[in-house]
Order: structure tokens, then sequence, then C-alpha cells
């Protein structure tokens, strides 16, 4: 009985283990993919040019493209986490661009 006590709990401390792992791998990937994002045009680049570049990354439920700003997120453990990279443009070129954490 001691026996299937021990693997039981062995096996539940292994899937949460586990589980912590795989959180921890796709939160960083999110951010890291965001950061890469953001850090690809830097302030003066051309907007159309992350305009273009946006329509074919991050989660598409969550990527906006306007005129003069463009939002794109990288979604980490859902529904709750996303790693944002927005940018703001003025007369054709990037003014600013920046990485933000929603949780």
């Amino acid at each position: 009985m001691r026996a299937k006590r021990w693997t039981l709990w062995s096996g539940l401390l292994a899937v949460a283990i586990g589980l912590i792992a795989w959180i921890g791998f796709v939160e960083a990937d999110a951010e890291a993919k965001a950061r890469a994002f953001c850090e690809r045009f830097p302030v003066g680049s051309a907007f159309t040019d992350v305009a273009t570049a946006a329509v074919d990354v991050g989660d598409r439920r969550h990527r906006i493209i306007r005129a003069n700003e463009v939002l794109i997120a990288f979604v980490g453990v859902p529904p709750f986490s996303r790693h944002v990279c927005a940018f703001d443009g003025q007369s054709g070129k990037v003014t600013q661009a920046r990485y933000l954490r929603l949780d």
C-alpha cells in the first residue's frame, strides 16, 4: 500500500514540475519574440515596413494595424499573458517602439 502512495505522489510531483517548466518556457518564448520584433524596427525606420511585417507575426486575434499605430501581441500562457510590441508612427517613420506585458 505504501508503494502505491509513493508512486502516486511521485507521479503528481513530476507532472507539477513539468507543468511549471512548460509555463516558464512558453512565457520566455513569447517575451523573446515580442522583444525581437520591437528591436527589428528602430526609431526612424519606415513605418510601412513595420505594418507589412506585422501581418505575418504574433497572434492574429491580438494584432492591430492602423495608419499610425501597430500593436502585435505574442501570447504566453493563454488567456492571461500577452507580450506586446507597440509602434507609433508619424510622417511615415517609426517614432516609438516599446515592449509591454499585459497580464
